[in-house]
């Protein structure tokens, strides 16, 4: 026969089972081994996304989003700037990736994984200046986070805006640079 506190002991334990399974703890174990077995290449897949991270985002030569800024870029002024940043914005290499910048001085994006926001300002020189990010803590594919740490790391950098035609628009610091659309 099982104890009383054997049986309480058991129920207390299923019930926090059930309930981390419910929000995501504690599986992360069995999904990888699910994920592993449905995918013999899921180890190199992910080797591959860290191997393109290389931790210091910037630096990075195999970037997903980031480009070399052209040398002969020009910032735009902050009136301009401005104007640029004005309408919402869409990762030229990747449309899951928006930005929205209101003229309440709000920064919301969407990095194609998680979504967040952040206040902003556009500084006399025209850089802009990001504020603390509140987002969403989603776990997502390597590639993908990826281009999340590129965005970001851009925006933290406070990056010049850059019209680089009549469509494109970039966000470049320290060398680097992130073309956007216009969308309406």
């Amino acid at each position: 026969m099982i104890s009383k506190t054997a049986k309480t002991l058991s129920a207390a334990t299923a019930l926090a089972a059930l309930a981390g399974g419910f929000i995501g703890a504690g599986t992360a174990h069995a999904q990888v081994a699910q994920l592993s077995s449905a995918n013999p290449n899921l180890d190199q897949l992910v080797q591959k996304g860290w191997d393109t991270y290389t931790g210091a985002v910037l630096g990075n030569k195999g970037g997903m989003l980031l480009k070399d800024l052209p040398k002969d870029a020009k910032p735009l002024a902050a009136k301009d700037a401005k104007e640029a940043l004005a309408q919402p914005l869409q990762a030229k290499e990747d449309a899951a990736i928006t930005l929205t910048f209101t003229p309440q001085g709000r920064l919301n994006y969407d990095d194609g994984c998680n979504v967040g926001n952040a206040t902003y300002k556009v500084n006399a020189r025209g850089g802009v200046k990001v504020g603390t990010f509140a987002e969403t803590q989603r776990l997502c594919d390597p590639t993908r986070m990826n281009k999340s740490d590129e965005l970001k790391s851009i925006l933290r950098a406070g990056p010049a805006v850059y019209k680089l035609n009549d469509d494109t628009i970039a966000l470049g610091a320290q060398g680097k640079m992130i073309e956007f659309l216009g969308v309406a």
